[in-house]
């Protein structure tokens, strides 16, 4: 399995974890069930108008995309990707092909801009930040999502904690990942200058059959070839990590969702 590009640099798009890959799908469905109830509870805090423009930057499988479409009928939704293969068939958004770290948006073009488990993967995440704020209109809104797995470094299973090093390295050097740097979400956009901020954070557990568990156990089943070719773990531990993740008597924390929003604040008029 290939998993960086042909230049040799990390690369989410060339890794076990893009789209052309053949349980992505599946595995970004996982993903929705642990990461939509979280989106959705900061947009019903949200007082839109109706012809409100909305930006889902690297919108993935759509879900959060179509709800939005839905939530606000007036509104333009625009979900883009730089792999659009699985937004087509959603009804009430505007799709668009777009690469995050290289294709910008006009100043003020959006009322919201939202990026969900995007930018942690993308080694320009610090740049693409800054950009993506300018984006949104005064008044308008950031919102940035994105999983922690600092979590499962505090585990004191033995296995688990191998398991979770290694998917942290093996993130770290195939697709140049942060998986740390969610935690860091509201100090970053108070860093840029945006007022309103807020955050919340959601434990995912991993042994509770919950949709964080399922999440977990798809997304470490997918990079299993990878792990066993880089020798970050051998097929001995990845078997145990199995049987221990099924034992009824385990559980533990994995990984923390975190939510953070800001808004643009308006221009001085006396400026």
């Amino acid at each position: 399995m290939t998993t960086t590009d042909s230049t040799g640099e990390p690369g989410y798009n060339c890794s076990y974890l893009a789209d052309q890959h053949a349980g992505q799908l599946s595995r970004l469905r996982t993903l929705e069930r642990v990461f939509d109830p979280l989106s959705q509870a900061f947009f019903a805090q949200l007082d839109l108008a109706g012809k409100s423009t909305i930006l889902d930057l690297g919108a993935g499988a759509g879900s959060l995309a179509g709800w939005l479409a839905k939530r606000y009928p007036e509104a333009t939704v625009t979900a883009t990707d730089i792999d659009t293969r699985f937004l087509t068939d959603i009804p009430g958004i505007q799709v668009l092909t777009h690469d995050a770290r290289t294709d910008n948006f006009p100043a003020a073009s959006f009322d919201v801009v939202h990026v969900r488990a995007l930018l942690c993967h993308l080694c320009e995440r610090e740049d693409i930040l800054t950009r993506v704020a300018t984006w949104v209109r005064p008044g308008g809104w950031l919102v940035i999502e994105d999983v922690s797995l600092q979590p499962s470094l505090r585990t004191e299973h033995p296995l688990f904690l191998k398991v979770a090093q290694a998917g942290i390295t093996l993130l770290k050097r195939s697709i140049g990942s942060d998986m740390l740097w969610a935690d860091t979400l509201p100090s970053r956009l108070h860093d840029l200058g945006l007022s309103n901020v807020g955050h919340r954070t959601l434990e995912g557990r991993i042994g509770d059959n919950s949709p964080a568990d399922t999440f977990w156990a798809a997304t470490t089943a997918q990079a299993g070839p990878a792990l066993l070719e880089q020798g970050l773990l051998t097929q001995n531990e990845l078997d145990a990590m199995v049987s221990l993740r099924a034992d009824p008597k385990f559980t533990d924390t994995a990984l923390t969702l975190v939510s953070a929003w800001g808004q643009v604040p308006y221009l001085d008029r006396k400026a």
